[in-house]
């Protein structure tokens, strides 16, 4: 970034990674955090945030061309795995959407043109994009094209290929055009990528998603990647911004619903690694505090709303009010119908269609489960991490199913609880179980392993949210070895994010506290700390390189993880 100035001259510190423009994972430190982040009473580490003995990791530190190229090395999906990604489209100058005729006007001209570079990158007549792999290529089934929606507009699509075990099939992808579901004057862009079988290929769409997007924006608009406008003065219904997960290609309606199941489980875990909008009216929502641990400094920031998405999106996500209404644990052992009936009944919703809106869904018209509950992230990388761990936990099923397994089932209560609290405090937020019995989980797994991970050992329950996900990459850690994830650069953003080390803080730390020390830095620095310049940087830098990300470092991990 030190080639490129900001406006007030002033650059960010070398501690985030992103001024060099080096790929080494070790970035010097800066005294401004040892120096002026304030130090709490009582900042001692607490024993929660200890993961014992570790060692550093070596993770696949290729350059992406090389990655991208080496086809036979990609980690494959065992599902079939888009992405739905909602991005802003905004004022260069102050981060403010388009709005009204000027955006109807700019999206049409934007598909138009994104149709005509997706023909010229398939063609091979640009050189500005990463090379489009020849597997990749042979996917497409058909040239992109447009097509008018009663919902979405006018779109670009394409035809794709999936082709694995269970599905052979090809899938029309509206890939470029408005979200359907915001009707207002103020336009979302949804990038939505083919439904793909390797982690490198999910990556290569979403990031050449994003550069074509910021290709064909007229002169004086940018996009940014966050789930939360930060100028923003209010939140307004319907417009904030989520990557929703579209998985597919199950042997069988039961692996679905039991995959379903096992999200359900993790949907709190899922939400505190993915917390992504903390900042509203260029202002978080409350003092950021942070404790220095040696010489570094630990976000907690307590009253700090880490997803302000989730917080006030209440229409278009599950209602967690009332755990008696909220999404049922499934295991089709009567049948997908009598699952469906019984979906249905405990939501609360006449029809399928009508209860399409939740955090997690297994009954898309797509033969799909749709998850709906993760923030934007700012950083490819951490999107196709989030999508591996979705995959491990689909893997996890189809293991235990054909051992004549289930998913074990975790009341809602305990997951309305545990997702409020990840909402409000991300990875710092308190973990309680409720109403949890551990011998009525035991009966699912018999070994006691899932409890242990769930909900802590006999006598030493988990206190935070940060223990709870450490355990759960503990459970799932046999199949992230068998998948070949734990060295990707994909998964490493998540495991640094409870493990370690990141070169300029502590551990637990996700994309929000992030954005919130930019914003404590820079009130620091004496700057406007307004982040939206620095977050339409970031968007574009991490799409152009997308094993690249915020949390910069090596990887270190405790002795149960290696």
């Amino acid at each position: 970034m030190s080639k490129k100035k900001k406006k007030n001259g002033n650059a960010l510190p070398s501690t985030f990674g992103m001024l060099s423009g080096s790929k080494s994972n070790k970035t010097s430190e800066t005294p401004i955090f040892k120096t002026n982040a304030p130090i709490l009473q009582g900042s001692q580490p607490q024993k929660a945030f200890s993961t014992g003995n570790t060692r550093e990791v070596n993770i696949d530190s290729r350059e992406w061309p090389d990655i991208l190229s080496d086809i036979s090395n990609w980690r494959y999906l065992p599902y079939s795995h888009g992405m739905e990604m909602e991005l802003i489209v905004c004022h260069t100058k102050d981060g403010t959407y388009l709005e009204g005729d000027d955006m109807t006007h700019t999206m049409k001209e934007m598909v138009n043109d994104a149709t005509r570079i997706f023909k010229q990158l398939i063609n091979y007549e640009r050189d500005d994009f990463p090379y489009m792999p020849e597997y990749i290529r042979n996917k497409i089934r058909k040239m992109p094209y447009n097509r008018d929606d009663i919902e979405k507009g006018f779109l670009c699509c394409i035809d794709y290929q999936i082709e694995n075990t269970y599905a052979n099939q090809v899938i029309p992808v509206d890939m470029f055009g408005r979200d359907g579901n915001v009707t207002m004057a103020t336009f979302i862009l949804e990038l939505v990528t083919p439904p793909c079988q390797y982690a490198e290929e999910l990556a290569y769409w979403a990031g050449t998603l994003f550069n074509v997007a910021k290709a064909t924006l007229p002169r004086g608009y940018s996009i940014m990647s966050t789930a939360m406008n930060p100028t923003m003065k209010e939140y307004i219904r319907g417009l904030s911004h989520s990557d929703h997960h579209h998985v597919g290609s199950f042997s069988s309606d039961q692996e679905k619903v039991q995959c379903y199941s096992m999200v359900r489980n993790f949907i709190p875990h899922i939400i505190s690694l993915s917390v992504n909008s903390p900042i509203l009216n260029s202002q978080p929502t409350d003092v950021i505090k942070s404790k220095i641990i040696d010489g570094k400094p630990r976000y907690t920031a307590p009253k700090c709303i880490r997803s302000i998405r989730l917080l006030n999106n209440t229409t278009m996500l599950s209602d967690s009010t009332d755990p008696k209404k909220y999404l049922p644990y499934l295991s089709c052992t009567n049948g997908i119908e009598a699952d469906q009936n019984f979906f249905l009944a405990t939501t609360g919703y006449a029809s399928l269609y009508d209860a399409r809106f939740q955090d997690v869904f297994p009954f898309t018209k797509y033969g799909t489960i749709e998850c709906r509950i993760c923030d934007a992230q700012i950083s490819i990388c951490r999107r196709i991490g989030i999508a591996m761990l979705l995959q491990t936990m689909y893997y996890k099923v189809r293991k235990l199913l054909s051992a004549g397994k289930y998913v074990p089932d975790v009341n809602s209560e305990t997951l309305c609880i545990n997702r409020k609290m990840a909402i409000e405090r991300g990875l710092i937020g308190l973990f309680k179980e409720q109403n949890l019995d551990r011998s009525y989980i035991d009966q699912y797994d018999p070994t006691g392993f899932f409890s242990e991970c769930y909900l802590g050992p006999v006598g030493r329950p988990h206190r935070f949210m940060f223990e709870a996900v450490q355990q759960m990459f503990r459970y799932f850690k046999e199949e992230f070895v068998e998948l070949g994830y734990m060295k990707s650069p994909f998964l490493k953003p998540l495991l640094q994010s409870v493990f370690g080390e990141i070169s300029y803080a502590v551990p637990p730390m996700t994309e929000a506290e992030y954005q919130l020390s930019l914003f404590d830095w820079k009130v620091k620095q004496g700057q406007e700390p307004n982040i939206f310049e620095d977050i339409k940087y970031f968007t574009i830098t991490y799409s152009q390189d997308p094993i690249q990300q915020p949390l910069t470092g090596n990887l270190t991990l405790p002795d149960y993880m290696l």
